[in-house]
C-alpha cells in the first residue's frame, strides 16, 4: 500500500524520481538522513582528492593571459596602464580594445553575442 501511495505521490518523469540529484522528502528527519550517501572510506576520499587536483586554476604556472584582439600579454597590458576587462559572457580583453570593438560592432569579439558598450567590467588580478 505504501509503494502505491509513493508512486502516486511521485509519478515517473517527475523531478522526484530515483535518478534525481535531490534527496527524497519524508515526514521524519531520520528517514531523510538515511537517504544521503556519504564518502567514508579512505580509497574514495583519496580519489576525490586526486580529482579535485585536476581542476584547472588561473593561478597555475603556465597560464597565459592575453588580449585576443591586440595579442598583448598581461604584463604588457599592465605596463602600458591598461586593465583587463571581461564581458558579461565571460571573455577577457584589454581595456583599449574591447570598448572600440563594442562601439564598432556591438558584439563580443569572441562569441559574437550582442553586447552594449557598457556591458563589461574590469578584472583585478
Amino acid at each position: 500500500v505504501q509503494d502505491r501511495e509513493q508512486s502516486q505521490q511521485y509519478p515517473l518523469g517527475s523531478r522526484e524520481t530515483e535518478s534525481s540529484a535531490e534527496p527524497w522528502t519524508s515526514d521524519s528527519e531520520e528517514e531523510r538522513r538515511d537517504n544521503y550517501e556519504y564518502v567514508t572510506d579512505e580509497d574514495s576520499l583519496q580519489s576525490l582528492h586526486v580529482l579535485s587536483g585536476l581542476v584547472p586554476s588561473s593561478a597555475q604556472q603556465g597560464v597565459v593571459i592575453m588580449c585576443p584582439i591586440c595579442m598583448d600579454y598581461y604584463s604588457e597590458i599592465v605596463e602600458s596602464g591598461r586593465l583587463l576587462v571581461a564581458t558579461m559572457c565571460g571573455h577577457v580583453f584589454c581595456s583599449r580594445c574591447l570598448p572600440v570593438a563594442l562601439e564598432t560592432v556591438g558584439l563580443c569579439p569572441t562569441c559574437r553575442v550582442d553586447l552594449s558598450p557598457e556591458l563589461y567590467f574590469p578584472i583585478y588580478l
